[in-house]
């Protein structure tokens, strides 16, 4: 009879185990649950909180459904000013950006004719001049080309818009029933096994709606803190840098290195003065990240060794690009929550076991 128990408990793992992998197979399923799933991280704390709100106002229970409409209009009405105060001037900034690009990579590769000159104060070596001479090769090549794509990948995002319409709908249950989901999953376990279950994904909650929570807030507080520099300075198209810090902000340990290649070149196409203020400026930025910001907003929710970052980014950047970049970190974070849970899954059970007085 245990045999049999372990048999179908085992089965129950492999067949989660492969729904899981389908799951992960069909991208037409898995990006909009993912987005429903950030959607609900970010709203579930704007929802509890209307709803505490209307209980406290009207002195009765009041129905999750409203408090979760409310949420919803809140996030829509957010939406409405960021278009019409950033995502339309962006727009005509990314426009300008590629109109004027060849203009800036040719003065941009003057600065590298200057760093090969003997009038350059600073030694470089012949290798690494090769190296900045092949950039500016391909970043010439396509450049154009990149900064277009990149302007019409913005309108084909938003003409595709339809194929996400389920986004809100998935949103509204998660945010209703995805606790009673979660209890109907874990029920087709073993009650023995059920705490245990509990357990482990209330840690996978709890890490995940932190990490997506504070980096939201973190790349917010990065891309004003950057913009506001590089208006003060007078850098070319400083919302466009602004977007590109809050998109590489997502990626751990080089993102913000990534991100400052951009306005750092766009410095550079003005002065050499310009360039040498946005790199210090951007150095000041990512100490202020690295030993203020991130520690007062992330804290401890995920400890991983940088190293393991490391590996993890060039894994997730082979298998899905950037956007393998942006989720190396939360994925990891899960696989080390699931593989500390496994490790000591007998020992949890035998004490669970034994606390129920059962054999």
């Amino acid at each position: 009879m245990a045999t049999n128990k372990k048999i179908e408990f085992w089965l129950r793992v492999v067949l989660s185990a492969l729904a899981v992998c389908l799951f992960f197979a069909v991208q037409a399923v898995y990006w909009p649950v993912i987005i429903s799933l950030i959607i609900t991280f970010i709203l579930a704390p704007l929802r509890d909180g209307i709803q505490r709100g209307l209980e406290s106002c009207l002195h009765r229970h009041v129905p999750k459904d409203i408090s979760i409409l409310l949420s919803f209009v809140v996030l829509i009405g957010i939406l409405v000013i960021m278009t019409n105060s950033i995502v339309k001037p962006l727009i005509g900034q990314l426009n300008l950006l590629a109109n004027n690009f060849g203009t800036i990579v040719e003065r941009t590769y003057d600065l590298v004719i200057l760093l090969e000159s003997d009038r350059t104060p600073f030694y470089i070596p012949d290798q690494v001049k090769a190296i900045i001479n092949e950039t500016f090769v391909k970043i010439s090549n396509y450049g154009i080309d990149g900064v277009t794509n990149l302007v019409k990948s913005v309108f084909a995002i938003a003409g595709t818009v339809v194929e996400f319409f389920v986004v809100p709908f998935i949103t509204f249950y998660f945010m209703k029933d995805g606790s009673k989901m979660l209890t109907s999953f874990i029920d087709l376990y073993p009650e023995n096994y059920r705490n245990h279950l509990y357990t482990y994904f209330r840690e996978v909650h709890r890490v995940l709606s932190r990490y997506i929570r504070g980096q939201l807030l973190m790349s917010c507080i990065i891309a004003t803190l950057t913009f506001l520099g590089m208006w003060l300075m007078n850098v070319p198209y400083p919302l466009v840098i602004a977007l590109i810090a809050a998109v590489t902000e997502w990626i751990p340990i080089i993102g913000p290195i990534v991100g400052a290649v951009p306005a750092i070149l766009l410095g550079a196409a003005v002065s050499t003065a310009l360039a040498l203020k946005v790199l210090v400026f951007y150095v000041v930025i990512q100490q202020l990240d690295g030993h203020f910001i991130m520690p007062q907003v992330m804290g401890k929710v995920i400890s991983i060794h940088p190293v393991v970052i490391v590996i993890a980014l060039l894994i997730g950047g082979t298998l899905l690009g950037v956007a393998g970049m942006i989720l190396t970190v939360p994925l990891v974070a899960v696989l080390q929550v699931t593989c500390r849970h496994l490790w000591f899954f007998s020992a949890y059970r035998e004490r669970m076991l034994k606390e129920n007085g059962k054999d």
